[in-house]
């Protein structure tokens, strides 16, 4: 016996050798295939066949790697540690185990038998493997990361010439002249071909002064082409600053933005509109009902169709956007090179010329070649080498795609593709987050190691490669940065050809169901399925014979069948995103998900997880935002030792469970809850000490520190050891939301607070939660009472944060003063105060402390906020005077200019008088917001 399962067991071997070597061997296959699969559905069939295959053989080794798990935790060796997808070496492993090995050995033969049919097929295509491919992602630099620039903020990339700002002030006067000879309401439209450059047209006329000044109500509506009506109210309602209180009937949500918008002039544009079902059946009544209570409202519509504004039977003004002259064009394209490109670079104009001949002055197919340049090294070499590749010309696609897309989506690498094309699962007026679909990419196993190393033992992990490829995706202009994230790039879109093209190209193994399309969930044969709002309640049952599906992603109503509905037919899943679905009925059935990688539960009613969690080996990221019946963790998630992310935010969690400090591969740890308990010695035991062994993290916010009345507890959470920490907001709330001090409400609690709490203790306890000098982004929030900022913040150990590129204090009570070691700060872009009622004056202090000014001819570090872009103060309701110092004393004329980079400074609810003439001497303002409170 013991013979003949020896003779088994190197059978299986052999199987496993034979199936390493097949997979690799069709690889050389891929890039021709990809590119002929556009026009050869024969190809197209062979390619959907190799994919299966290879998703199978993922399944496989996941199984490998829990019995490996298995039998480790047997002999009390703890769990094996987790390999990157297409690694082989836990299948060996598992060998000891008979019965395994033959279950497996026989799904490894039948695999082994389908790829080499697969390659036998290949032969028959003549696949040209010399093609190559970039197999090594091109890696951003931390200057180019700074660079990025970018709903309805005006993309800065996009705009160059006079002929936008002609067409901008021609506009403008068109929709502030108030020449009415009846109350109806009047709609100027852009009319242009997808990617012309219409919506940066509408954007720049939306943020022009004078429009402004001239409506009290901006809005601005994306609308998709399948729009859900209560969702397109509720959005119109929110952009006029009203609240619709979370209201579905149709006629009420028309009533409330009636009254919204009827206060006041309005200026409603309706970005992107396909049909005139958004106007004629949804916001043609509310609007034209507004508009007759005040003359002058308007309507700025941007389209592809002429015949839209006649549609909507209120034509006032048609513009057509042309194609971007010669000299434009060239402008542009040297905005989307870095800046060490673009020395010199007039002397590539002739190619370049040539190479925008191909882009037929389309703003947008400029931009995407412009991004593919900017990964070339600037030279005649480089730049023929794009003017001659053959997807100029390349046949077959759709006639309203655009090829030049695929010249760019052909220049990526392989794994940077896959990314690419997943970024299609999120449809028109969804945002793309960072954090979310990088960690999506990794569940997916998108993003690998180049030496199939762990995902363990990467100190610079699967998430900083992810981050990379995202970058890279902006920086070639294929996901744009939305507004309020234009320097981080955190929050994307993808603009809808370029959507439109993704999802041509992924259509095979994805799918988007949105309003008017729910019976597509019935058909094809996908991987992925994304669920958006719909119309219609979607039948759970359908949904459960989607076995195959790795990503299913539910933003929609789902019709539940107690008490049968489950998780478990979905077998292969590896992402599952729900927001705002009734779920609670499915968790029981969660732990069945034996390959899932990311949970993610947002605004659902879940009140549990389940007890026996730590049964899904594989997840390393789980989200539970908003899930405000969710009370506890369960105690069995300590042994999810590969976790990486947990964001538990504005749930009602109020502790984690002892051993938590044992999760030490956590990167993410959002909405950590600070808890103060007697241990059974009677001793105080707070949970900010189980952080000190999370030595991995990136990024960290702690929620409750008004609960920490000790120094020393505050101490154990050794917040500055922690080298790797990017991001940390330090939360005075326990639930994670600020109080505000508009209400009397909120006054009264935060007078309450500072009752309570002695302003000394939280100085001091502040001073301990001291940040590593490495980090990035830093926030104080929730209501701190401390009269004075942190030693820390102060000069000179401020100097100390070389990286601190973006810091907000909000909720300050009791604050008197500011540090004076803001304006040290070497990288600061952006600071945001708000709410801070103490201050009732900011001394020169602010502007150079003693320090900075005793350096004097030091240049490169006395310039006072040398690297500051933006300025937020707000909510300082006190503060009567600003007293800036050019300390003229001890630096020389050029060191003395303050704020060097400055480029929007916003002043509001303060008691000061206007101080734009009063400004240091050399400030440059280029986008300045002046509201006092009224006397």
């Amino acid at each position: 016996m013991a013979q003949e399962e020896v003779s088994m067991m190197l059978g299986v071997s052999a199987e496993i050798t034979k199936l390493e070597d097949n997979m690799e061997g069709l690889k050389a296959f891929l890039k021709d295939a990809e590119r002929r699969r556009i026009t050869d559905m024969s190809v197209q069939r062979w390619s959907t066949k190799l994919n299966n295959a290879m998703y199978d053989a993922t399944d496989i080794l996941d199984l490998c790697q829990l019995e490996a798990d298995k039998r480790r935790e047997s002999k009390g060796g703890g769990t094996v540690e987790h390999k990157s997808p297409g690694c082989f070496q836990p299948l060996f492993f598992c060998l000891r185990n008979p019965m395994f090995a033959h279950k497996i050995g026989s799904r490894i033969k039948e695999l082994n038998q389908r790829l080499e049919s697969i390659h036998k097929e290949a032969d028959m295509y003549k696949f040209n493997i010399g093609l190559g491919s970039n197999l090594e992602p091109r890696k951003l630099t931390a200057a180019e990361l700074s660079s990025y620039r970018t709903s309805s903020h005006v993309d800065e990339s996009a705009i160059v010439g006079d002929q936008i700002e002609r067409d901008t002030r021609e506009l403008v006067q068109v929709l502030t002249t108030n020449d009415d000879n009846n109350h109806s309401i009047k709609v100027v439209s852009i009319i242009g071909a997808g990617g012309m450059g219409k919506t940066t047209l509408a954007q720049k006329i939306f943020n022009d002064a004078t429009i402004q000044e001239h409506f009290k109500s901006k809005i601005w509506l994306s609308i998709t082409q399948q729009f859900d009506v209560v969702e397109l109210l509720r959005t119109a309602i929110e952009n006029a600053d009203g609240y619709h209180g979370g209201k579905q009937d149709k006629s009420t949500l028309t009533e409330t933005l009636i009254n919204t918008i009827s206060t006041g002039r309005f200026l409603l544009v309706m970005d992107d509109v396909w049909s005139h079902e958004a106007w004629n059946h949804v916001l043609s009544v509310p609007v034209r009902n507004a508009s007759m209570k005040l003359l002058g409202s308007r309507v700025l519509v941007t389209t592809r169709s002429a015949q839209l504004p006649q549609q909507m039977q209120a034509p006032l003004h048609q513009h057509r956007v042309r194609p971007l002259e010669n000299g434009d064009a060239w402008s542009l394209l040297k905005k989307q090179l870095q800046p060490d490109q673009v020395d010199g670079i007039d002397q590539l104009k002739t190619i370049g010329m040539e190479i925008l001949q191909n882009c037929d002055g389309l703003p947008l197919a400029i931009k995407v070649i412009g991004g593919l340049l900017s990964t070339r090294y600037p030279s005649e070499h480089e730049w023929k080498s794009v003017l001659n590749k053959p997807a100029w010309s390349l046949t077959g696609l759709p006639p309203e795609l655009d090829n030049r897309l695929y010249l760019s989506y052909e220049d990526l690498s392989p794994q940077i593709k896959q990314c690419f094309l997943y970024c299609s699962l999120f449809p028109k007026g969804k945002e793309i987050i960072g954090d979310v679909v990088t960690q999506m990419w990794i569940s997916e196993g998108f993003i690998q190691p180049l030496d199939g190393s762990s995902i363990i033992s990467h100190e610079y992990g699967f998430e900083e490669m992810a981050t990379d490829y995202y970058r890279e995706l902006i920086k070639r202009n294929l996901l744009q940065p939305t507004k309020g994230y234009l320097l981080t790039g955190y929050r994307c879109t993808m603009h809808d050809v370029v959507r439109s093209f993704a999802e041509y190209m992924a259509r095979e193994e994805s799918l988007v169901v949105v309003v008017g399309r729910e019976h597509a969930a019935t058909g094809m044969h996908v991987r992925r399925l994304s669920i958006e709002q719909t119309i219609s309640v979607l039948d759970w049952g359908i949904l459960q014979r989607r076995e195959s599906l790795r990503t299913l992603i539910i933003n929609s109503r789902v019709n539940f069948h107690l008490p049968g509905d489950s998780l478990s037919s979905f077998s292969s899943l590896r992402v599952l995103y729900i927001w705002s679905a009734n779920s609670d009925t499915l968790v029981p059935s969660l732990s069945k998900l034996k390959h899932l990688r990311y949970l993610h539960l947002e605004h659902t009613d879940i009140s549990r997880l389940p007890d026996d969690i730590h049964e899904m080996k594989f997840l390393l990221y789980i989200y539970l935002l908003g899930c405000k019946k969710l009370g506890h963790l369960p105690s069995k998630i300590i042994k999810l030792v590969h976790l990486r992310s947990l964001d538990t935010s504005s749930s009602n969690i109020g502790a984690v469970p002892k051993g938590f400090g044992g999760l030490t591969n956590l990167r993410l740890l959002y909405g950590f809850p600070v808890q103060m308990d007697m241990d059974a010695s009677g001793s105080c035991w707070c949970s900010l000490q189980e952080l000190a062994p999370l030595s991995q993290l990136r990024k960290l916010t702690l929620y409750g520190l008004e609960k920490v009345q000790d120094s020393r507890m505050a101490e154990k959470a050794m917040i500055s050891s922690k080298r790797h920490l990017g991001y940390l907001e330090l939360n005075y709330s326990a639930s994670g939301h600020t109080i505000g001090t508009g209400g009397a409400e909120a006054q009264q609690q935060q007078q309450h607070k500072v009752i309570r709490w002695s302003p000394a203790k939280s100085k001091r306890v502040l001073e301990k939660l001291h940040p590593p000098t490495c980090i990035e982004n830093l926030s104080v929030v929730g209501g701190y009472v401390g009269r004075q900022l942190p030693n820390w913040m102060c000069a000179p150990a401020s100097a100390d944060f070389k990286s601190l590129r973006y810091l907000t204090l909000k909720n300050l009570p009791c604050c008197t003063q500011l540090p004076d070691g803001l304006c040290c700060l070497p990288s600061l872009e952006v600071l945001t105060i708000i709410d801070a009622p103490a201050i009732k004056r900011i001394g020169p202090q602010f502007q150079a402390s003693s320090s900075v000014a005793a350096r004097g001819s030091d240049a490169s570090t006395s310039a006072p906020f040398p690297k500051l872009r933006r300025l937020n103060m707000v909510g300082l309701r006190e503060w009567e005077e600003w007293e800036w110092n050019d300390c003229e004393e001890h630096m020389d004329v050029e060191t003395a200019i303050a704020m060097p980079c400055l480029e929007r400074l916003k002043i509001e609810n303060c008691k000061l008088t206007n101080q734009a003439s009063r400004a240091p001497r050399g400030i440059l303002i280029e986008n300045y917001t002046f509201t006092s409170s009224p006397t």
